[in-house]
């Protein structure tokens, strides 16, 4: 019986921080006029700009249809325009504006807000292991899809 109570509240524990981490990200990104999905797309591109469309939406763990409807208002409020690939022609890159470029600084500035409230209090060993940990559930999870 004590797995079972120890399972539950496994479930329970991950559940919330899932939802606390989520409500706590998109209040630090509304202080900056952005949503979750748009600011998770430009992170990616900051790090490696000229990304394909499906390259983003694996790497944010979304839909195919859900990273075009977020590239188009993305294009729309001037942050990132779609070229086809050059080499080949199936493949539609998304690349960095200068406005879009611009967003990074407060981005950035964001993240790290989070980071500091989020992992208060843990040295920095402690989220190396947490980091493999929450690594090896991911893939865990990934398995049984």
């Amino acid at each position: 019986m004590s797995d079972e109570i120890d399972a539950v509240a496994d479930w329970e524990l991950l559940a919330q921080i899932s939802l606390g981490y989520r409500h706590l990200s998109d209040r630090l990104m509304e202080q900056i006029g952005m949503h979750r999905a748009p600011a998770g797309v430009l992170c990616r591109l900051f790090l490696q700009d000229g990304l394909t469309q499906s390259e983003l939406a694996s790497q944010l763990s979304i839909q195919g249809a859900s990273v075009t409807q977020v590239l188009q208002r993305m294009e729309e409020a001037g942050w990132v325009r779609r070229e086809r690939d050059a080499e080949d022609n199936r493949l539609v890159r998304v690349y960095l504006t200068e406005q879009g470029r611009e967003k990074e600084r407060s981005i950035t500035d964001q993240f790290m807000k989070f980071q500091e409230a989020v992992f208060a209090g843990i040295a920095p060993r402690e989220r190396a292991f947490l980091r493999q940990l929450l690594t090896q559930m991911h893939q865990n999870m990934s398995r049984t899809d």
